[in-house]
């Protein structure tokens, strides 16, 4: 029989598993959403980027895994279930420290990646019907011009600028080019749009850190409760 200290344990650790498997829901869905962005974004961004919330899925779907074990192996009081438990859980916070901090040098790497990505891409806009499209649906749906100015586009289009830089404007049906003289043309350059997004996602990332502490405290409970288990058959 276990003592009431490790019964105390056992029920909290039940309780913890829930949280565990909500998180792990939460941490999937998170890696998913922040995918589905980065996919939107892909021309502008190097794999690495895709590394983190990839990472985050994985996490996700282990967390949920770990439940599994964790709620089995506190209700039958099972041993070798809390050892597999606590393995799962210790493996979650490793990988969790390691998205954690891939997160942070993405985060500080961000407007370099893309201002280089942005000027590498555009001297294809024209030349290839994907890259003009993914420039155009850029520059349109973040209403931004440019790489980092948009006299970037000048050498490229001779001194013109795309229409996905200039808005609506009356006049604009059938034109393929305009000026920076059309009054709604788009001032922000696109590096300074695009890597907003990028580093509010990998901010995101680095935030689900603050999860680590659930997954130390249950580590801590998984190791207390299968000591207990162990001595509780010993005295038997």
């Amino acid at each position: 029989m276990l003592n009431k200290a490790s019964l105390a344990i056992k029920y909290l650790l039940f309780v913890f598993n829930l949280i565990i498997f909500l998180s792990g829901i939460l941490l999937l869905s998170v890696g998913l959403s922040i995918h589905n962005v980065y996919n939107q974004y892909e021309q502008f961004l190097t794999k690495h980027y895709f590394t983190v919330p990839s990472l985050l899925i994985i996490v996700g779907l282990t967390v949920l895994t770990v439940s599994f074990f964790g709620c089995c192996g506190t209700l039958k009081e099972n041993n070798c279930m809390m050892t597999t438990f606590g393995f799962l859980l210790a493996s979650c916070f490793i990988m969790e420290i390691l998205g954690g901090l891939a997160g942070f040098i993405l985060l500080e790497k961000t407007h370099s990646v893309v201002t280089s990505k942005l000027h590498e891409t555009m001297m294809f806009y024209n030349q290839t019907t994907y890259i003009t499209h993914i420039w155009d649906g850029l520059q349109t749906s973040l209403h931004c011009c440019g790489a980092e100015k948009l006299d970037d586009w000048y050498p490229i289009l001779e001194d013109k600028l795309p229409m996905s830089c200039c808005g609506s404007y009356d006049g604009a049906i059938d034109h393929q080019n305009c000026t920076a003289s059309e009054p709604t043309i788009y001032k922000q350059p696109c590096y300074v749009s695009l890597s907003k997004i990028v580093k509010e996602n990998a901010s995101t990332l680095s935030g689900v850190t603050i999860g680590i502490a659930f997954f130390a405290v249950g580590i801590m409970l998984s190791c207390s409760l299968s000591k207990s288990i162990q001595k509780s058959y010993k005295q038997i």
